[in-house]
């Protein structure tokens, strides 16, 4: 399903965008969906939701995505992620088979291409906690971070930003349509555009 029109919105904001979004999610007792906002410069290209998918799995997810997104010029992306955080004085994560007193947070992760390559790694731009008990929870105050992103999920950013030109250069508007109607039947909910809409909308007229 289709979502609504990306709002417009400035690369500096995107990480409050995303995170607003998070807190209607919150605010009617569900919790967030992993999120996605990809810009080309100062241009919004898309907003959505990626696919479920298990603890760990982000990155084949993000690649579907971003197999239609590259090509329509995307050079910077921002994902909003539930996750889980705890101390790095604990010897060994607080979570077994049966409890997980990890702290619920949400992190977002942002890579730049835009105007050059993205020669470093995607960054944790803020990591959130909840403020509220274990059965329905808020937003707090931001946390610093220890460390970056996921290691596999940041270097897979940043290779997908560099070989954007190379994707760009190989996908036909046929090959493009095609991903898009695969991502929707994967579970991905995606709104483009309009630029982007009318472009597939005569590439699949023809």
């Amino acid at each position: 399903m289709l979502l609504p029109p990306p709002r417009p919105s400035d690369w500096d904001d995107v990480g409050d965008y995303l995170l607003a979004g998070a807190l209607v999610e919150l605010n009617h007792g569900h919790p967030p969906a992993p999120a996605l906002a990809a810009f080309a410069g100062e241009d919004p290209i898309a907003i959505g939701n990626l696919r479920p998918f298990d603890p760990g799995e982000v990155v084949p997810a993000l690649v579907e995505v971003l197999a239609l997104l590259l090509p329509l010029g995307v050079d910077r992306l921002a994902l909003l992620l539930p996750a889980r955080a705890w101390s790095l004085l604990d010897p060994i994560p607080p979570v077994t088979d049966d409890v997980d007193l990890r702290t619920r947070v949400l992190v977002v992760v942002t890579g730049d291409g835009h105007d050059q390559p993205c020669d470093t790694d995607a960054t944790v731009q803020e990591l959130l906690a909840p403020a509220a008990p274990e059965d329905r929870w808020s937003l707090g105050e931001p946390l610093a971070p220890d460390s970056g992103a996921d290691d596999r999920l940041s270097h897979a950013l940043t290779i997908l930003l560099d070989h954007r030109d190379e994707l760009q250069a190989e996908l036909t508007e046929d090959a493009l349509v095609q991903q898009l109607g695969r991502i929707l039947l994967l579970g991905h909910e995606l709104a483009l555009a309009p630029a982007s809409t009318h472009r597939l909308t005569l590439a699949s007229t023809h």
